[in-house]
């Protein structure tokens, strides 16, 4: 460590926390009894993690374990049983106010929160990790702080102090979150994704279905249009085309998804017009429905029974609710972020999903629902019911 980071150190160490630096003792598991676990990303990111969640609870069952979260996402992890406790912030590009105090307010309140739990060990998630987040896990004063090593860090490595070089091949990122745990002895415990969803959130997706004429047992397809990837946004005219297919020639009806809200939104920019544009475009109409909330949209993943969506959120709920899927990727690579699925089938378009054939998609659905067929799988749900009467 240079000398200006010493510095640092030695003055953040005796501001923050009011302690000296090199006063740390080794880590030991053994005296490990409150955890967090920093996911400032997305919600795949989020559930790429639960897999770690698990080997976490696995090695530490006594242990308070807690995740922080962006608010947006909180849906992703509640609920999950490994967690004791989901702590959400908003990310500031989320938040308005003036010249973004509001935002600065919001974390510190979080900061505060964080502090008073007094958690001895901070696990920063994703290769490598970022500032903000190694910032998150130091700022809540645990002694230990487990992440991946960055040159971002500088000039705060020691934010970090139970580092891990993200160097070697690239690898999924449900591994790189088990092998970061490795480091400090903690086993994995299988790399299944976790999921609950909201029983409330699903009777009431299921109700506004059978609104729509859906019965009970109906075969249903959710076609998820939204992506906010430039690269990773199929043709509209495209979605229309397979959403007709899947109808026609699956046997399976058509609800169309997608990022609600008007595209000018700065916030959370939404395609309703591109909904309606591709429900034009289609030989019959399909039910289109809005889910303005996470919850809303896992719902309605868990009663459909077959997925088609670029790379993305919906991609990574169907391979955690095990649904057959069809997932198109453009330039985000399969290797990291590919479904954790086995029911799952990746298209890949190698830089752009556009360069993806509608021919393709329909006959890697056919492949797909005849392996679900074949295969004879119990009801991916049996232990929530699909539908609600």
């Amino acid at each position: 460590m240079i000398a200006g980071e010493r510095c640092l150190e030695w003055a953040m160490e005796a501001g923050l926390h009011r302690r000296r630096p090199g006063r740390v003792s080794p880590f030991a598991a053994a005296e490990v009894r409150r955890i967090l676990v920093v996911r400032k990303d997305n919600i795949g990111d989020v559930l790429c993690t639960t897999p770690a969640l698990r080997a976490l609870r696995r090695s530490f069952p006594d242990a308070h374990l807690a995740i922080l979260v962006a608010e947006h996402c909180r849906a992703a992890v509640a609920g999950n049983p490994d967690v004791d406790e989901v702590l959400t912030y908003t990310k500031m590009k989320h938040r308005s106010g003036l010249w973004g105090l509001s935002a600065f307010a919001g974390l510190a309140r979080v900061i505060r929160a964080l502090r008073a739990r007094r958690f001895d060990l901070a696990i920063v998630m994703g290769r490598p990790a970022s500032r903000s987040s190694a910032w998150l896990a130091y700022a809540t004063g645990a002694p230990w702080r487990l992440g991946y090593r960055s040159p971002a860090l500088h000039p705060f490595p020691f934010f970090l102090n139970l580092g891990r070089e993200p160097g070697g091949p690239l690898s999924h990122e449900v591994d790189s979150c088990l092998n970061l745990l490795a480091a400090i002895g903690v086993p994995a415990a299988g790399r299944e994704l976790t999921l609950i969803p909201d029983p409330a959130a699903r009777s009431a997706v299921w109700r506004r279905l059978a609104a729509e004429g859906v019965r009970g047992g109906e075969p249903l397809a959710i076609v998820h249009i939204s992506n906010r990837r430039e690269t990773s946004r199929w043709p509209l005219p495209a979605f229309a085309e397979a959403a007709d297919f899947l109808r026609d020639r699956m046997g399976l009806r058509v609800v169309l998804s997608w990022a609600p809200g008007d595209a000018g939104n700065p916030y959370f920019p939404g395609d309703d017009g591109k909904a309606e544009e591709v429900a034009a475009q289609m030989r019959v109409r399909p039910i289109l429905l809005r889910t303005p909330t996470l919850e809303e949209l896992i719902a309605a993943v868990s009663l459909c029974d077959f997925v088609l969506s670029t790379d993305g959120g919906p991609m990574h709920i169907a391979a955690a609710l095990d649904i057959p899927q069809v997932a198109l990727f453009g330039a985000t690579d399969p290797d990291q972020w590919a479904p954790v699925s086995q029911r799952s089938a990746v298209l890949f378009g190698k830089g752009r999903v556009d360069r993806i054939s509608v021919e393709e998609v329909m006959k890697t659905t056919a492949a797909v629902m005849r392996a679900r067929s074949a295969a004879r799988f119990p009801d991916t749900m049996q232990a929530v019911p699909r539908g609600e009467g």
